[in-house]
């Protein structure tokens, strides 16, 4: 057997003990909790027990959790969704600062009609764009 929960009201976690409020689990169930976690679940306590939960289907309120609505949860998808897709302008971003600033110290031509700078400048803008539509 195996007990989740917090000691300390914050952090909450598996225990081989038991402890006041924890919840008792088979070693089974947590093996499937586990892995439901390395696919990306999380887990959380609910309804007096602890579930592997879609991020997108659950909010965090008042100190518990709550199942959100359909709608709520396609809203949430959207957030998140977003969320991974601004980090990712971000990286490319990062990363086209560094070729411009290459470009800017060497300069060369992409082709006839375009400088490796133009080029990196104009792709920036493509994400800046982006980012702002989803932000």
């Amino acid at each position: 057997m195996k007990y989740y929960g917090t000691k300390d009201n914050k952090n909450y976690g598996f225990y081989e003990e038991n402890f006041e409020n924890a919840i008792e689990i088979t070693d089974a169930y947590w093996d499937y909790l586990l892995n439901s976690q390395s696919e990306g679940k999380r887990i959380i306590p609910y309804e007096n027990s602890v579930i592997a939960a879609d991020e997108a289907e659950y909010s965090f309120e008042n100190g518990k959790w709550k199942k959100l609505n359909p709608e709520e949860t396609e809203t949430k998808k959207l957030q998140i969704q977003n969320e991974k897709r601004a980090s990712q302008i971000r990286y490319e971003l990062e990363k086209l600062d560094t070729k411009r600033i290459r470009a800017i110290a060497e300069p060369s031509q992409k082709d006839e009609n375009t400088s490796w700078l133009d080029y990196y400048t104009a792709e920036v803008k493509k994400l800046r764009d982006e980012l702002a539509q989803i932000s």
